[in-house]
């Protein structure tokens, strides 16, 4: 996909009206093995990255081969399912990076009363496809050395990764010829869905500030292992992805309200 202009520090993306739909957002959520009863009447706030990645998608800042590195959330307060309510957003940096170029935005959901929901953080990599076929220099993302409670385990399937990530549009997530082209045996899991299987574990909670880094890649067809550390009270303040050989694929730190 061509670029334009658009991709440079300090754009501000058009404004948009966004109503979320139950039948959608449970469609989503089954599809990142989460019950949508979970979240009953209430717009699940990870699913708000996807919009912003559609608006990335509208201004041509999301290329095919984006690939999510970290998502910080703040959720204040929680908007309804129904709820009309406006979406914006800024670039806040370009910079070049050992791979390709790695790109900043953030993205609010705001309710009628100008109240600022839920802010997200976008970091990612726009990869340059010769330095992506490259190996080494990553790093090991190892998971944490306390030991953590096994809370869930799932499989990842094309099926639902597809249902998850179409209509972002990024064919890393759906074609197998694009994802080999950089360098990955199969499609990739959007880091979002992850993220939002992470998020049901803590219900729907306000405040709440999570930092997510994506560690590794999830493979379509990966097995996964989720895994927790408890608070005093017994709440989650850190939660972590495994694929089939142990290693982290996501980290997500648990924070009250910034």
């Amino acid at each position: 996909m061509r670029e334009n202009a658009s991709l440079e520090t300090g754009f501000v993306f058009p404004e948009r009206t966004i109503v979320r739909a139950a039948a959608d957002q449970a469609r989503w959520l089954r599809a990142a093995g989460v019950d949508p009863a979970v979240w009953d009447g209430i717009a699940e706030p990870t699913l708000w990255g996807n919009d912003g990645f559609r608006g990335m998608k509208l201004v041509r800042q999301q290329p095919n081969g984006y690939v999510h590195v970290e998502q910080r959330m703040q959720v204040s307060e929680h908007a309804a399912l129904g709820e009309e309510i406006r979406f914006r957003g800024v670039t806040e940096s370009v910079e070049p990076a050992r791979k390709g170029r790695l790109v900043t935005q953030r993205f609010e959901v705001v309710r009628a009363s100008g109240a600022v929901a839920v802010a997200m953080t976008h970091v990612g990599l726009l990869p340059d496809p010769a330095a992506m076929a490259e190996r080494g220099g990553g790093g090991d993302a190892k998971g944490e050395p306390e030991p953590l409670e096994a809370l869930a385990e799932q499989a990842m399937t094309p099926e639902r990764v597809t249902t998850f990530s179409r209509e972002v549009g990024n064919l890393i997530h759906f074609d197998p010829a694009f994802a080999m082209g950089l360098g990955f045996r199969a499609p990739l899991a959007q880091g979002l869905q992850t993220m939002t299987w992470m998020v049901g574990a803590l219900g729907p909670e306000a405040p709440l500030s999570v930092t997510c880094r994506f560690r590794r890649p999830v493979f379509w067809d990966e097995p996964m292992t989720l895994l927790g550390r408890r608070d005093g009270d017994g709440r989650p303040v850190y939660l972590e992805t495994r694929n089939r050989d142990g290693k982290a694929t996501a980290q997500m730190a648990v924070q009250g309200a910034r």
